[in-house]
């Protein structure tokens, strides 16, 4: 909720920050039992609502007894408890109500304290307004008065003469204490009564709190919006706080249609991501509610600026370039006018995303003033056959009458509007950053019209755009058009648009923050490889070009397509599709790795992580082998980089970046960045899992043994025997960022284990079956045999944290001896945007879980008892900040036997972004998350498991909602698929020689 703008907050007290209504409502119905004669309407909870909840005591005595038709002198204050007056009652009721306080006490709500300490925090002045004259000693009871300036109560009322609620009068006297306007306050109330105070004195904000008057009622006695609970006025966004419900789409404004995925009403920021096309080179966002400026319309792969990163108080081996994702110009905006009125408000919008297309097409339906009708598509294309060719259709309809429509075309690049966030997820804005127009003699004349270069400030990478239009089938220049459309006719323009741009060597920036890049010939090259491409496509009938893109698509869906059968109408069906055309769209064209985000927006700044290897690859790597390795290819392209950081450390071997695009670290907090060393485990458990599934020697031999040596060098220097004889790594962060710099992390420890194991095994491997290669193998990498009996010693001797009074995994060395996190009292979610980091750090709390993910990942590690043990243990610790999170969570509950967590956790996962579960999918669609479903249906659901190719099996888990679940495997040069229904495990070869599986514990040809 956005309370930024407002000075102060005003809080009712009784219902809104102590429960005191339990004990008014005791009394309240203590006195109106007693005192209401026989046959009369008997008092109900109800009445509580209607009649006094809110109002000054006396007002509410009389509301009430004058709903049963009693009237009673209204007598004195001074009126004793058995005085038969309105004020006798309400001082009777007023000393059951005392007496009840001081026999129970009074405890504030769970999240009172934490809001009103991150209120005090960012500069709110506080008030209590309250009718009770008790206020100040609930207060103090409750441990909480020391954060208000002020407090108006029903002393305060009598004192001063000022009406009571339903007026506005209280509050509008604390705002005057204050020294503030009524509009510069919030008013947080939970009675009607005082919702109708807050909006009859106009004040800033009238927020109603739901403790059971009622979410309707409440917004018609005039509160601006309504919350379950106090910490959702802190948040800007609930997002996260529906991760606790079951998530779902409106089926009306998002049809269920297991092929497309279609949105009927206005755009936001989160249908442009949501329906962005991609070929995994050049990214074009779907339609949203904002303006295609530079970086909200089209992102090309590796495309970024660079900076200087500014530490406060800076130290030896910090990182110090940053790395930031450069939106280039986007050539798929268009606005019209009719008769020299733009069209700005279309009656209808729809919104679909085909993914057997891979088209996106956006709808709008006009109805002009004279009622005549307009309809305008526009549909974007991103050529999956093609890494630099984009294409965009628009087709006007004119079914009443003869109509011309101008259409403006001008490329926006425009620069965007400045943001700043504290929000370490969404990319911001940096002084320097940027591109500009090149209009050098090295490229013109030679750009002319249709050829437009553009170079960022600092990196000085370079683009080519060349675009060119036809107008119904003939060529036309210019960027703005006038169609002549006949009565019941339509019109046609096509623009074509070539992105150009030399690919990285992902070796970091020379010294002055420029980026390497695989080719210097300039930018001349760029403009005339634009114009051939431009000259080869655009000669092509446009139905060509579809048909090119459907049967790129229809190979993909032959090959890797997901089939489930849910009892919900298809829904979930579509999703899974949704899922599997975003890593197929993000990946197709592979030229410079695969960002956290894709190419769907600047969210991350555009940066890879270990995503890429742990949640990304392993669905290539079943798939389309050879795009798996051209994602492992980028990463030993970075081992240059990757040896000059492990320097940096004073570490051997290589470290690779926790986060980069251009292979230097970018990362400036490096608890949570280069403290993650488990990234180099997760590239070469990615590169085990690729060569063992695959059987690609090749590589092995050329790239892949690199990477796995730098890699266990890394481990062998990080980490060191104790007096117990076993090998301990220290001050490292795992997965979970909610736990950092911590020694022995379960995760880091075991995943490094297998990094030793999978260097040693590939070593051996080439050392005795490659004998005319391994000389060369030692050369290269200055090696020596015995320095892989090295890795096999720290492997076996590898500590592997244990918890005997609890009987689990310890997460790491220190996590047991902490307390638990108060999940009760600190519920803002993520917690990184509302607790100070060290906060987090000193308790047992996880943003992802560390340990589920080892259990998954390295499966035949550990038993079925440990893996019931640990998921139990470390679940209910899981806030789930992470979108990484669900996943795995879902993977190990399927297995362990808790089926509705496993569901649970899918359906999170696969609700993501369409459902904008974690209030950031504007900044572009969660890849990983992605992957995640593809990994919780073939590994959870469908029970595949390899330890990183080790050991390949399949033990289903079928959902009890589900009839059947089938996916598709390529082991080698076998493509098979596999069926689950309640009847069993169905595998059938769909290509390649027969294999041998181990499904549900037995061996079975296929």
């Amino acid at each position: 909720m956005e309370i930024s703008r407002f000075a102060c907050v005003l809080f009712d007290l009784d219902g809104v920050l102590v429960p005191t209504t339990k004990l008014h409502k005791a009394a309240w119905k203590q006195l109106f039992d007693k005192v209401l004669p026989k046959g009369s309407e008997p008092y109900t909870e109800q009445d509580y609502y209607t009649y006094v909840d809110g109002k000054p005591r006396y007002d509410g005595v009389d509301a009430l007894l004058r709903s049963r038709g009693i009237e009673l002198d209204w007598g004195s204050p001074t009126d004793g408890p058995d005085a038969k007056t309105v004020c006798g009652y309400g001082n009777r009721k007023n000393s059951t109500f005392e007496r009840l306080l001081n026999e129970k006490g009074i405890n504030p709500y769970p999240d009172t304290v934490d809001v009103l300490r991150h209120l005090t925090t960012n500069g709110k002045r506080l008030a209590v307004v309250s009718s009770s004259k008790n206020t100040a000693a609930v207060l103090e009871a409750a441990g909480i008065a020391g954060f208000f300036e002020t407090v108006v109560d029903g002393n305060t009322k009598s004192e001063q003469g000022l009406k009571g609620k339903p007026a506005p009068d209280t509050y509008a006297y604390a705002a005057k204490l204050l020294g503030l306007r009524n509009q510069d306050a919030i008013v947080v109330e939970d009675a009607l009564s005082g919702v109708e105070a807050g909006h009859a004195g106009r004040f800033g904000l009238v927020v109603g709190v739901d403790r059971g008057a009622g979410r309707q009622n409440l917004l018609d006695s005039g509160a601006d919006t309504v919350i379950d609970n106090l910490i959702e006025l802190i948040e800007d966004d609930g997002g996260e706080r529906r991760l606790g419900e079951n998530p779902d789409l409106d089926p009306d404004r998002y049809p269920i249609d297991e092929w497309a995925f279609t949105e009927v009403g206005r755009p936001n920021t989160v249908s442009a991501t949501n329906f962005s096309v991609t070929n995994g080179n050049i990214g074009v966002r779907g339609q949203g509610d904002g303006t295609r400026c530079l970086g909200s319309g089209t992102f090309l792969s590796g495309f970024h600026d660079t900076f200087d990163i500014t530490h406060p108080e800076g130290g030896y081996g910090y990182a110090k370039v940053g790395q930031l994702i450069q939106g280039v110009p986007d050539a798929s905006d268009f606005t019209f006018k009719v008769e020299g009125i733009p069209l700005r408000h279309p009656q209808e919008n729809r919104q679909s995303l085909d993914f057997r297309s891979g088209i996106c097409t956006t709808t709008y339906r006009y109805q002009l003033d004279d009622g005549t009708r307009l309809t305008i598509s526009l549909e974007r294309m991103a050529c999956l056959f093609d890494r630099s060719l984009t294409v965009t259709m628009v087709q006007v309809d004119s079914p009443d009458r003869d109509m011309t429509v101008v259409v403006d075309g001008a490329v926006n690049a425009d620069m965007p509007h400045r943001s700043v966030t504290d929000d370490p997820r969404k990319s911001q804005i940096i002084d320097g950053c940027g591109i500009h127009e090149v209009l050098d003699n090295e490229v013109y004349p030679a750009a002319g019209g249709d050829c437009r270069v553009y170079r960022c400030n600092n990196s000085r990478l370079s683009v080519a755009l060349g675009i060119r239009q036809t107008k119904n089938g003939q060529p036309v220049d210019g960027q703005s058009w006038r169609l002549d459309i006949k009565r019941g006719g339509s019109a046609r323009l096509v623009r074509y648009a070539v992105y150009q741009s030399h690919p990285i060597l992902p070796q970091g920036t020379t010294g002055n923050g420029l980026v390497v890049q695989t080719q210097r010939e300039g930018t001349r090259n760029l403009v005339e490889d634009c114009r051939d491409i431009l000259d080869e496509f655009s000669a092509q009938d446009l139905q060509d070009l579809k048909d090119r893109q459907r049967e790129w698509l229809d190979r993909f869906w032959e090959r890797e397509d997901i089939r489930v059968e849910a009892k919900d109408q298809g829904r979930t069906q579509q999703l899974v599709h949704w899922e599997l055309f975003q890593l197929a769209q993000s990946t197709a064209q592979i030229t410079n790795g695969v960002g956290a985000k894709g190419l769907s927006g600047s969210g991350y700044s555009g940066h890879y992580f270990w995503d890429t290897e742990i949640y990304i690859l392993p669905f290539l790597t079943y798939s389309d082998p050879k795009r798996a390795r051209s994602v492992l290819h980028y990463r030993y392209l970075m081992l240059p980089a990757a040896r000059r950081r492990a320097a940096a450390l004073n570490l051997g071997g290589g470290l690779f970046p926790w986060r980069t695009m251009n292979g230097e670290e970018a990362s400036a907090y490096f608890p949570t960045g280069t403290a993650q060393y488990h990234i180099d485990a997760d590239v070469a458990y990615a590169v085990a899992q690729y060569v063992q599934v695959s059987n690609d020697q090749d590589f092995l031999e050329t790239e892949g043994i690199d990477i796995l040596v730098e890699t266990a060098r890394l481990w062998m220097s990080l980490g060191r025997y104790k007096a117990d004889g076993r090998f301990h790594i220290h001050c490292v962060t795992g997965p979970d960022e909610y736990t950092v710099l911590v020694d022995d992390n379960l995760y880091t420890n075991e995943m490094a284990r297998f990094n030793l194991l999978a260097a040693y095994r590939a070593y051996e491997y080439l050392r005795k079956n490659r004998v005319d290669l391994i000389g060369s193998i030692r050369t290269r990498l200055h090696f020596e045999d015995d320095e892989a009996q090295e890795w096999i010693r720290a492997a076996e001797a590898m500590f592997v944290p244990y918890d005997n009074n609890e009987g689990v995994h310890a997460q790491d060395a220190q996590f047991m001896e902490r307390p638990i996190w108060h999940f009760d009292r600190f519920t803002a979610r993520p917690l990184l945007l509302y607790y100070h980091p060290l906060v987090i750090y000193r308790h047992k709390v996880l943003k992802q879980t560390d340990v589920v993910m080892a259990l998954y990942l390295l499966s035949s590690w550990f038993t079925p008892e440990q893996k019931l043990a640990d998921f139990d243990y470390y679940d209910p610790l899981t806030t789930g900040d992470s979108t990484l999170s669900a996943a795995s969570q879902s993977i190990v509950a399927a297995e362990v036997g808790r089926d509705d967590l496993a569901m649970k956790y899918f359906r999170q996962s696969l609700f993501t972004d369409v459902s904008d579960m974690h209030a950031n999918t504007a900044d572009g669609i969660h890849l990983a998350a992605c992957g995640g479903v593809w990994s919780a249906l073939v590994c959870g659901f469908g029970g595949l498991r390899d330890t990183g190719g080790t050991r390949l099996s399949i033990d289903p888990h079928l959902p009890k909602e589900w009839d059947s679940l089938s996916y598709q495997l390529t082991v080698g040069e076998t493509r098979f698929r596999v069926s689950v229904t309640d009847g069993g495990v169905d595998l059938e070869r769909l290509a390649g020689p027969t294999i041998t599986v181990k499904v549900q514990g037995h061996p079975r040809t296929v």
